[in-house]
């Protein structure tokens, strides 16, 4: 059985420690970006790390793109989050404030106090964020990009020519119209016009590194997503068992991912250089990876809730035509079943996704009440 479904069983750890001695490692470039975006602590261990691992360290060209087109965005959203978060307590104290003074009168709160109060926090907060900006490590950052550009120099596969570019998007297309991993949960992207195969690509350079070197591969990543993961009742068992069979059959080579929490563990038992900071490392992505999964959350809610509106008005726009409601438009005869059946499917749809926003507000209820996560899904 092994041998005929070999990417259904995870590796045991005598297999994965074998891996590791002959592995080619490939860092996805949310990993690379983490050098600039966590404390100095985090930076130095990551590239202690990148520098320990040495000719082992290879990025496909895709991954080099990736990575600088969005290092900006992670410089400046650095940057620009002392005037946002001074700008959202200011928001919030006015309206403290005008809470406050909306009460004539109350047996216990002393107004004039709390909004004394309310001021000496204001004043407190930014002090403490004109300190942090003007702390901002932009000089090391500089610094630390320069690092991990020697670190890379001569480690980064080649650019596709647009022949091949125009051969992987009609492939990445009947692949993504399969769920054929990887890639797949990219196919919504509107970029440019090879983004959504981003993933795919570099797949493929990651298949034809090891068939050239005749290597393994380790591939660390924070991407999340199922078209990468073999995930089982919310739980990540692996790779997913076809990226595993794919890459051996192409390459005659074994494939292996990690997020970079969980490699980070695996290196540190390896390289004990790095043990020591581990902890400190870990806490600092666990943070990062629980600010992005609630930004992900808000931003699906938003998306969900307008798309419930836009369902809500197609909804009374063809109960105003069944009815014959004044000034709506009034149906035919020969349309009034379709309308009804189409009635009837957007009651489910407004209720099947009434539902789930409410099972992900109590989800977050319950998670602020316990102070802790939920498990991923």
């Amino acid at each position: 059985m092994r041998e005929k479904f070999p990417g259904w069983y995870p590796k045991k750890p005598s297999e994965v420690a074998k891996l590791w001695d002959t592995a080619i490692f490939v860092p996805d470039a949310n990993v690379l970006l983490h050098c600039l975006r966590h404390t100095t602590a985090v930076r130095d261990e990551l590239l202690r790390l990148f520098e320990i691992i040495g000719d082992a360290l290879w990025i496909p060209y895709q991954v080099g793109l990736e990575f600088q087109r969005n290092r900006l965005d992670v410089e400046f959203g650095a940057l620009d989050a002392y005037d946002a978060l001074l700008k959202d307590q200011e928001a919030n104290v006015d309206k403290a404030r005008d809470r406050l003074r909306q009460l004539r009168a109350h047996p216990t709160i002393d107004v004039q106090k709390e909004l004394a109060a309310l001021d000496m926090f204001l004043a407190d907060f930014k002090g403490r964020i004109e300190m942090a900006r003007e702390a901002h490590p932009s000089a090391k950052i500089d610094s630390v990009l320069e690092k991990l550009t020697q670190i890379l120099a001569r480690r980064i596969g080649d650019k596709w020519p647009t022949e091949r570019l125009v051969a992987l998007k009609k492939e990445g297309e009947d692949r993504y119209s399969k769920k054929v991993p990887p890639g797949y949960k990219d196919q919504k992207k509107d970029a440019g016009e090879y983004d959504k195969y981003g993933d795919l690509l570099i797949w493929k350079d990651m298949i034809a590194k090891a068939k050239a070197d005749k290597r393994p591969v380790i591939f660390i990543s924070d991407d999340a997503k199922e078209d990468w993961w073999w995930i089982h009742r919310g739980r990540k068992v692996g790779p997913r068992p076809e990226l595993i069979e794919e890459f051996l059959g192409e390459s005659g080579q074994d494939f292996h991912i990690y997020e970079l929490s969980q490699f980070l563990r695996f290196a540190a038992e390896r390289y004990p250089d790095i043990k020591p900071n581990v902890a400190k490392v870990e806490e600092s992505l666990l943070a990062d990876e629980e600010a992005r999964r609630r930004q992900h959350d808000a931003t699906a809610a938003l998306e969900r809730d307008a798309r419930i509106r836009a369902l809500e008005d197609e909804r009374d726009h063809i109960v105003s035509a069944l009815s014959g409601t004044p000034g709506g438009i009034t149906a035919v005869p020969s349309d009034r079943a379709t309308l009804r059946a189409r009635l009837e499917e957007l009651n489910r749809q407004i209720r099947s996704m009434s539902e789930e926003a409410g099972r992900a507000s109590q989800a977050i209820d319950g998670e602020a009440e316990s102070g802790q996560r939920l498990p991923q899904t």
